[in-house]
């Protein structure tokens, strides 16, 4: 009897003990996620209520379908003005210029074989040949785009993935170069009948980053844009054709696109947070 009591004790004063060392861990537990718990600090990157912003960019586009039949890739500038909503939701209106695209020799040929000698030169006003005329791809864009941004870090609330679907109208051309006329029947009138103006409704679709922050100059996006355009030829007569061109193109277009943005103003949420 003598003994058991002794074992008694000693179990009580065990199961004492592991309580003792439950209620530490417990509390120390404890202590350690309230100290993870989100805290008004002073914010790394506020949220943002309304941004609006301008954002020039630079595209280099890759030209595919019908596109890629009379011309190569091609460059572009333009410019953003873009508003970012409540919940990271944004819209903006850009314009963009598009230049130095090189033109296929089948088109050239196409477009001036009644024009050129067999040596592939043109007649300039004193009947001689020259090689001085020069041509490239323009063109203009003008679209309404609507995204979103979806953060990759707590920290960074503005800043995240930046997807985005647009509505637009393009318009390009066949540009000829023709200093001083040397060629006369490329002046003036004469040289709509043979720029294949086309333009069309466009859908184009962004997926990039953005990197937005509130008290830094160092905000900039960088994406691929994808841009599919339903041409129609515009010109009343072709010279080539000897008549309109009633083709309906369908050209694509997919860029590697940045572009630095502008703040013009920022208004943020009265309370910021850091997550630890």
């Amino acid at each position: 009897m003598y003994l058991c009591k002794i074992d008694f004790f000693e179990m009580i004063i065990k199961l004492k003990r592991y309580l003792f060392i439950a209620i530490l861990f417990l509390f120390v537990s404890q202590n350690a996620v309230s100290q993870t718990e989100i805290k008004p600090v002073k914010a790394v990157d506020s949220t943002m209520k309304l941004s609006i912003f301008l954002a020039p960019n630079y595209t280099y586009n890759f030209a595919l379908a019908d596109l890629k039949k009379d011309f190569g890739n091609n460059m572009s500038l333009g410019v953003d003005l873009c508003l970012k909503l409540p919940k990271n939701w944004t819209l903006d209106f850009g314009f963009k210029y598009f230049f130095e695209g090189s033109v296929d020799s089948s088109l050239s040929n196409a477009t001036f074989k009644n024009r050129i000698t067999s040596n592939g030169f043109f007649i300039n006003g004193n009947g001689e040949e020259t090689n001085e005329i020069s041509l490239d791809f323009r063109g203009i864009n003008f679209n309404l785009t609507a995204g979103k941004v979806f953060p990759v870090s707590k920290r960074f609330l503005n800043s995240g993935i930046w997807l985005r679907l647009g509505l637009g109208v393009t318009q390009h051309y066949l540009h000829i170069k023709n200093p001083e006329n040397l060629v006369k029947a490329l002046e003036g009138n004469y040289l709509k009948g043979y720029d294949h103006l086309t333009a069309g409704f466009t859908l184009n679709q962004f997926v990039g980053y953005l990197h937005l922050m509130q008290r830094s100059v160092l905000c900039f996006y960088a994406g691929v844009e994808f841009s599919e355009i339903f041409g129609r030829r515009q010109r009343e007569y072709d010279f080539a054709l000897m008549g309109k061109d009633t083709s309906k193109p369908f050209e694509v277009m997919i860029g590697i696109k940045v572009g630095w943005i502008i703040p013009l103003y920022r208004k943020t949420s009265a309370i910021s947070y850091e997550f630890r």
